[in-house]
């Protein structure tokens, strides 16, 4: 593999490449919406769930200060998860630039789960542990 073969000449036909290089006015605006994309489809699940949310012992929705702690709890778990991602222990990761976040997937069981009085907040937090347990477990059974 030569010199150029590595470092691709920066151009703006190269957005489209996968080791393509884009001059520095082209990358900055493309990466803040990359950015801005990925803030808000892992801060959107957590706020529609958590305003609907209905706390069992009390009976009320969560306040301001307890939906912003969750809000920063799901960006920290999604970093942790890229970065875990990027740099594989044993067999969990897969050394590729993936972005980890939140899923849209669960989020009508969630609401169903969260604003019944009978289970509320606390009966979704621990359907979402049994959840990730279970997907941990047939995630490592998995060959590829």
């Amino acid at each position: 593999m030569n010199k150029e073969e590595k470092n691709p000449p920066i151009s703006v036909d190269n957005i489209y490449r996968l080791n393509g290089r884009v001059p520095l006015q082209k990358a900055i605006p493309f990466g803040l919406q990359h950015v801005l994309a990925m803030f808000v489809s892992n801060l959107a699940p957590v706020l529609i769930v958590c305003s609907a949310a209905i706390v069992r012992s009390t009976g009320e929705h969560l306040t301001s200060a307890e939906i912003t702690q969750l809000l920063q709890c799901a960006m920290f778990a999604a970093g942790i998860g890229t970065c875990m991602q990027l740099y594989p222990i044993w067999k969990i990761g897969s050394r590729l630039p993936i972005v980890m976040g939140v899923s849209f997937t669960f989020l009508g069981s969630l609401l169903v789960i969260c604003t019944n009085p009978d289970l509320g907040y606390e009966g979704m937090v621990g359907a979402v542990i049994l959840g990730g347990i279970f997907e941990g477990l047939v995630g490592l059974s998995a060959k590829y």
